[in-house]
């Protein structure tokens, strides 16, 4: 039996290819867009530092630089942040269908898209929620355990240090849910036009159908998306070197007219722009292959559920009148 997720890497390659961005808007729209969406990659553990190799001198000198108790700002500032990725998982799930569609005809119909498909996104941002907190009580409930009784912010620190494989494997799971949801249960949300429940219900179906199909893609896009974030990594840095050395000529010739402006700053902030922009440019381009990769897959193992019908038949060069509706 051939294995779909190791022939779904060509079509994918040539569909980021061929199907790429044309033209500045569209680059830029591409880039945000996939920025905000969640990725169907499935992060690989990578275990912790190692905490219990510190001598007692210095858990006793990180103790004295840590305050005993929390700042009264801490409270505020996370809940801050909680609402501001709240906003972020809402904006996330409202483009992940107008995304679909442009991978699906190249279509940037980013209102209209979010209009039609607002409560399904809705209710897979309230899947995602309730996935992360199971996710952190999990993850709460082991560092609880490691500290003991009456910790401090030390023995909280030491814990995620020493614990840092484990805590790693106890996010495998979610972390899968998550990486299976936005990779197949959204593009079957857009297919059958149902709930995030109705689209795992559905894609089950196939999940339970053809088991090795899906396990050979879980290992694979975790290959994948590893290899692609050391890209994106290298790029980024690339782009902030590339970025520096001009920043550096403006900024010293600058700096040589201008009383109190330092050549070596403006070299800094103009190379810390370029990492944001190249990064972002090349993650989006990853974003797109991990996202065709998975769709490939998806059609190949269950034909009902093939968003990419006429690419694939673009790709192979036949007819697509028997292709299945895109809606």
């Amino acid at each position: 039996m051939a294995l779909h997720a190791l022939d779904a890497i060509d079509n994918a390659l040539t569909a980021t290819r061929r199907f790429r961005p044309r033209g500045l808007f569209e680059w830029v729209w591409v880039t945000v867009v996939a920025a905000l969406v969640a990725t169907p990659g499935i992060s690989i553990p990578t275990g912790g530092t190692g905490g219990g190799g510190v001598t007692p001198e210095q858990r006793g000198a990180i103790e004295e630089a840590l305050p005993a108790t929390l700042p009264e700002w801490v409270p505020l500032a996370v809940a801050v942040l909680a609402v501001v990725w709240l906003g972020f998982v809402v904006l996330g799930a409202l483009l992940e269908f107008p995304f679909l569609r442009w991978l699906r005809d190249g279509e940037r119909a980013t209102i209209a898209g979010m209009a039609t498909h607002w409560k399904q996104a809705l209710g897979l941002a309230a899947f995602r929620v309730v996935l992360s907190l199971v996710g952190f009580a999990a993850l709460g409930a082991l560092i609880t355990t490691a500290t003991g009784a009456d910790p401090t912010l030390t023995d909280y620190l030491f814990a995620v240090s020493e614990y840092g494989i484990v805590l790693s494997l106890v996010g495998i799971p979610t972390g899968i849910v998550a990486a299976f949801t936005t990779a197949f249960v959204v593009p079957t949300m857009l297919l059958t036009d149902c709930g995030v429940l109705g689209g795992w219900r559905r894609f089950w179906s196939t999940l339970s159908d053809a088991p090795k199909q899906f396990l050979a893609y879980a290992v694979g896009v975790a290959l994948l998306a590893t290899v692609g974030g050391i890209l994106v990594s290298i790029a980024a840095v690339v782009g902030f070197i590339a970025a520096a050395i001009v920043g550096g000529l403006v900024g010293f010739a600058v700096a040589a007219s201008a009383v109190g402006v330092s050549g070596v700053l403006v070299a800094l902030a103009v190379g810390a722009l370029g990492a944001i922009l190249v990064g972002a440019v090349v993650y989006a381009i990853l974003q797109v292959f991990l996202r065709y990769y998975a769709l490939f897959v998806l059609g190949a193992v269950d034909h009902e559920l093939d968003v990419l019908a006429d690419r694939r038949a673009a790709l192979d060069g036949t007819d697509a009148e028997t292709a299945a509706p895109s809606e």
